[in-house]
């Protein structure tokens, strides 16, 4: 019991007994405060371990013994090295019963099923550290000294986290199985890419990025809109690579057929986001969506643009390449 203990408060998933406890097994609530208390839990499990592998010597060899005492005496072996032989028959015996019974048999079942077995025992197992409180209690504090004196520092819980790699590893074995369909291979793959790539490794860079000047008229940079297939173009200032804002199309169809040869009004140009070049996508796109706006200038520390990023362009990490009307037209 106190070896499948051990080895399910170690193995339990903390969302999967949260899952349980939400669902309403019985023993998903109290499992989930014994892994928050690990050290003292386990404390309590070796003491457990501990004192059921000397009960079961004291107890097993004796028995083993009397079992076995006819077969040896009656084999003809003299009396003293019979007695002797019956002794280490015996407890050769016991051990493999304390292995079997005690070790690997409880070992195995945790492993096997590390929730439910700690969501059965846990009952039990906090009653016995309850008991035993006052030596649990002093078995942890010198545990925690000597873990101390190691340079590391006791922890209270297992925090279960699987990496990027995992994940991966995870969604290929599951599509190779059959069980992800090639699209949602992808579409998990890149939503995994979405939180270790940063900004910088997607964007436009300057020098490619279409932009209209500020000094343009409204005729000019309809004609640019038209020709580049964009809807949303950055606005430039004149005679610099600095960007002002960005301009929709949709908003210079509210403008007067009068103004067409002027320049673009001020009101009209909106506000760029701006983000870092570290900023990872996941957060780029989260911000593009808090602040509703499709198209971000990536500066640097020194405030020098870098180039643009679109929220098309973070989805097609997420979904693949993304071709609109305009891309079939410009192709």
């Amino acid at each position: 019991v106190f070896v499948a203990v051990e080895f399910a408060l170690l193995a339990s998933s903390d969302v999967r007994l949260e899952s349980d406890a939400e669902e309403g097994r019985h023993g998903a609530a109290r499992a989930l405060i014994a892994r928050t208390d690990l050290r003292r839990q386990l404390s309590g499990a070796q003491l457990g371990i501990t004192a059921s592998s000397v009960a079961l010597g004291v107890l097993a060899e004796p028995a083993i013994g009397r079992l076995i005492e006819p077969l040896i005496y009656g084999s003809g072996i003299p009396t003293g090295v019979a007695s002797t032989t019956s002794l280490v028959v015996a407890l050769g015996l016991a051990a493999i019963v304390q292995m079997l019974l005690g070790e690997l048999v409880p070992k195995n079942v945790a492993i096997a099923d590390p929730e439910r077995t700690l969501r059965t025992l846990v009952g039990p197992h906090g009653a016995f550290v309850l008991m035993l409180r006052p030596a649990i209690w002093l078995l942890d504090r010198l545990v925690g000294l000597i873990v101390r004196a190691t340079g590391r520092t006791p922890v209270d819980r297992i925090e279960h986290e699987t990496g990027v790699k995992e994940l991966a590893v995870m969604f290929d074995a599951s599509w190779q199985a059959g069980l992800l369909e090639s699209f949602e291979r992808e579409l998990l793959a890149g939503a995994l890419d979405l939180g270790t790539r940063p900004a910088e490794s997607v964007m436009i860079p300057r020098g490619r990025v279409v932009t209209v000047d500020r000094r343009m008229t409204l005729a000019e940079v309809e004609r640019v809109i038209v020709e580049s297939g964009h809807s949303r173009l950055p606005v430039a200032a004149s005679g610099s690579d600095d960007l002002l804002g960005v301009l929709l199309a949709k908003d210079l169809l509210r403008l007067p057929v009068e103004a067409q040869g002027e320049p673009v009004p001020l009101e009209v140009i909106r506000q760029m986001l701006v983000v870092p070049p570290t900023l990872l996508l996941e957060d780029v796109l989260l911000r593009m969506k808090d602040e509703r706006n499709h198209l971000a200038v990536v500066r640097d520390d020194a405030d020098h643009t870098l180039g643009v990023l679109t929220m098309e362009d973070v989805l097609e990490e997420l979904v693949g390449e993304i071709n609109d009307e305009t891309d079939t037209l410009r192709a």
